[in-house]
Parts: C-alpha cells; structure tokens; sequence
C-alpha cells in the first residue's frame, strides 16, 4: 500500500472515497479527538454513506459519533492511496471549527457514548499515536490561523 499526498482543496472526480478525517479545532485552538471503544483514540473519520457528499458526512457524523456542531470548514488535501490490489481509493482531509458542544448522546452505531476530549495542539501526538498525520495536522493548523 501506497500514499499519495496532494494538497488540493477539492474533491471532485475523486472516486471512490472510501474516508473522510476532519482535524476540528475549538474557539480555544484546541483539536478534537474521539474514543469509541475497542479503538485508540483518533480524529473523527468515517466513511461516507452512497448518497452523502463528504461534507453531509461531515455534520451528521460529528453530531452522531460526538454531539459537536461545526460552522467552517474547509477541504485541506486528500491522499491516494494504491492498494496492493493496483486499485486506488482516495481519503480525504479536512480542518473545521466547532460552533457548538452539545450534551453527550448515544451513538447510534454502537450503542455507546463515545469518549470526547479537546487537546492543545503540542498535547496531540500524546494521544494519538499515528506519526503519518503530521502533515495533516500541520496544514489544519495553518488553516485555523487564517480561518479563525
């Protein structure tokens, strides 16, 4: 398997897209990270449903799986991945900016309430373990110096 970064801010044409990661900051700069169980604890990421544009996913996704409402975003690049199998399938990246925290529910996909918790940025890597989302991160964080 092979990752291909591109830096774009559009995701036409790209089919099939198979992911979707957001790196959400807080009014404070801070970065959501999610806890489901039986997972570590990551960005918010999923797959879209057949009928969903990546940002309809974006909004349901956050509100179902964390309680959190976003009012920007923005798409930051997208990688290529080619697998093993010579197919290719495309993930995207995107930096948005919550506009709401609401009182924790049930996710409806597994039943539980996941674990949210917004970290300083410096404070990151400490939980999430997954090195190869420095780049992903560096560019949401440029995104939020001119976006807030």
């Amino acid at each position: 398997m092979k990752f291909l970064r591109n830096k774009s801010q559009s995701f036409s044409g790209l089919n099939p897209i198979t992911q979707v990661y957001w790196v959400c900051f807080d009014q404070d700069g801070k970065i959501l990270i999610i806890k489901e169980k039986w997972k570590p604890r990551n960005i918010p990421w999923w797959t879209p449903e057949f009928w969903e544009t990546p940002i309809q996913t974006l909004y349901r996704e956050l509100l179902e799986e964390a309680d959190v409402r976003v009012w920007k975003n923005q798409m930051i690049g997208y990688s290529k991945v080619l697998l093993d199998n010579d197919s290719i399938i495309y993930q995207l990246r995107f930096a948005c900016i919550i506009d709401k925290i609401e009182k924790q529910t049930i996710d409806p996909a597994n039943n539980k309430i996941n674990n949210r918790k917004l970290v300083y940025q410096k404070e990151f890597f400490d939980y999430v373990k997954i090195e190869d989302y420095r780049p992903m991160i560096n560019e949401a964080t440029k995104w939020l110096e001119i976006n807030k």
